[in-house]
């Protein structure tokens, strides 16, 4: 072995090894659950409904879940059945009432003990982003007693992690409602109301919104990720109330949104997840399938494919096999991922800020072998060992005073995206933080841009997860730049009220299928054909071309300021009348 191999093998191994006495040990509950009930079931059988009845007779406890419009959803419910200042909420964007008897909850916020925990869309225990909290929360919370709500197929994933509980029961649901799958393929003038449409992307939902808007001009509505948790929220009710016959939505409709929809049908069957383009898997097609014919707000329901939008075609076959596992008929591929362990600080043996890197490598180690036999594994901390590498540079300098291990490990846990191309944002509220705590001067943009002077549907949305960002970092560290979480959540607020100004008329003019210039059918994500798109003196070039070309942007802009944007920040708030 060479020197160099030789010196980088005992590197590893010093960066894996403990002080003796100091290595960490797997974490466990001191009081154990007196009883665990398993509500297990597709879509529409009445599980959470169960567990939220048992959760205001009993009243105390958590409700919580993967979304911030789940929680809602809840705290509207149990609102509605107790008196008032039983229930609270509180979801990282929205605080009421966070200290009542009750509590709805995303799954982040949930505390670790109380008296009755009802743990929502708990199969979400197998997502690699997110499931290290469902697993440190079933694992080791402790709570008199617990419901946990999941497709049937995570039952194995669930029941070895409250092995410890007195008493377990396991209760089946079964569908409520009928889900028929639609013989023939619809097209856009035959969708009736009450109708789902499914995309993938924006800008497929763009596309396909705009197709259905010039049969139902008016009465069309967008819902997918980007949109703010306000519009978002105001988007569902108008399809609630019927304001908005057809809503044209993502994926995220398939996490429990509930809806009053008679028929979901799918534009497209493939989606791109992060590495690939693939064809859903038969357990994200029943959660999309299976918010047709909801139990109580609907009668029963069917799912069926949108054809005549050009360059989507989507599968039958596929959604045949998501209704059957939404109806109860089959078992899905939902993925048998194991449960994730991610650790705490104290489980680091770290002293220093620049102790982390090597103290997270270590701790990896330790629990991939920990984890061995057990009925989980350990998370990949990359991530976070990247986010400190980015920092220590700079805590060199004047800001290494205020740097210390605490203040790192929290600002590297904060949750905002570390993804390309949202990576610098991180380090750059990061910075700040550390900057206001050393009493050096922030520039408030810096934080929290100022509300867009007009601009498309994109240029808010963008300024509002800026927002969200920042209404994140000032959660942790208040007052960095004079600024408050309250100060971050007007100028979303803001955002969200011009977006929906915007969204008829981005509606409008998302529409594609025709090339700009000819005329000629193309995919929605193209405006012009390949010949029109084509330098002059040369054939089919793809140059102007490409998704987001730049005709379509800028008449979003122009219309943001036709419609009279405004501008404002939250020193010198103004308010529309």
């Amino acid at each position: 072995m060479s020197p160099s191999r030789a010196a980088a093998r005992e590197e590893r191994l010093a960066q894996e090894s403990w002080v003796e006495g100091a290595a960490p040990t797997l974490p466990v509950r001191e009081v154990r659950p007196e009883h665990v009930v398993f509500h297990l079931g597709p879509t529409n059988s009445g599980k959470t409904y169960e567990s939220l009845q048992a959760l205001a007779a009993a009243g105390s406890g958590v409700y919580a879940a993967p979304l911030r419009q789940l929680a809602h959803e809840a705290y509207e419910k149990l609102s509605a059945l107790l008196p008032p200042g039983s229930v609270g909420l509180s979801t990282g964007e929205e605080e009421i009432e966070p200290f009542a008897p009750i509590v709805c909850c995303t799954v982040e916020k949930a505390p670790m003990r109380g008296r009755l925990l009802v743990l929502d869309e708990s199969h979400w225990i197998a997502d690699p982003e997110r499931g290290h909290h469902w697993a440190r929360l079933v694992l080791t919370g402790e709570y008199q007693e617990m419901h946990l709500i999941a497709a049937a197929e995570a039952y194995l994933l669930l029941k070895p992690l409250v092995a410890d509980a007195e008493q377990v029961t396991v209760v089946n649901h079964k569908r409520l409602s009928r889900l028929d799958v639609l013989r023939a393929p619809v097209k856009p003038e035959t969708v009736r109301p009450q109708t789902l449409v499914v995309a993938f992307s924006r800008k497929n939902v763009y596309a396909v919104a705009a197709e259905l808007d010039q049969h139902r001009p008016g009465k069309v509505g967008v819902l997918y990720g980007a949109l703010p948790p306000m519009t978002r929220r105001e988007v569902i009710e108008r399809f609630t109330t019927g304001e908005f016959e057809v809503l044209v939505t993502t994926d995220v409709i398939g996490h429990g949104i509930n809806v009053p929809a008679t028929t979901v049908l799918f534009a497209e069957t493939t989606k791109f997840d992060g590495e690939q383009v693939r064809p859903l898997r038969s357990w994200e097609a029943a959660q999309i399938a299976g918010r047709a014919g909801r139990y109580g707000l609907t009668g029963h329901g069917s799912v069926g494919v949108l054809t005549g939008v050009q360059g989507l075609r989507p599968s039958v076959a596929v959604l045949e096999t998501g209704a059957a596992v939404a109806r109860g008929d089959a078992m899905s591929d939902l993925p048998k991922r194991s449960p994730r362990l991610r650790p705490e600080l104290e489980d680091l043996g770290a002293f220093e800020a620049v102790d982390l890197p090597e103290a997270l490598t270590r701790w990896m180690a330790w629990a991939r072998a920990a984890t061995r036999d057990e009925a989980m594994t350990a998370d990949d901390v990359t991530t976070l060992v990247t986010r400190v590498h980015a920092l220590l540079p700079l805590l060199r300098g004047p800001l290494g005073a205020v740097g210390d291990l605490a203040t790192v490990w929290r600002l590297v846990n904060l949750a905002i995206d570390y993804n390309p191309p949202r990576r610098t944002r991180w380090l750059v509220l990061a910075k700040a933080a550390l900057q206001h705590a050393a009493g050096l001067e922030v520039d408030p943009e810096t934080i929290l841009p100022d509300v867009p002077r007009g601009g498309s549907v994109e240029d808010f949305e963008q300024a509002a997860a800026a927002a969200r960002d920042a209404q994140t970092l000032l959660r942790q560290f208040d007052g960095v730049a004079g600024l408050s979480s309250d100060d971050a959540a007007w100028v979303e607020e803001e955002c969200a009220e011009m977006i929906s100004e915007l969204l008829p008329d981005a509606i409008a003019l998302g529409r594609s299928g025709k090339c700009t210039s000819c005329g000629s059918a193309i995919a929605p994500w193209f405006t012009t054909c390949r010949p029109c798109s084509a330098p002059a003196g040369r054939g089919g070039g793809e140059r102007d071309r490409r998704p987001g070309g730049s005709g379509r942007r800028v008449a979003g802009r122009a219309a943001g300021r036709a419609l009279g944007g405004r501008q404002g920040g939250p020193r010198g708030r103004t308010r529309r009348g």
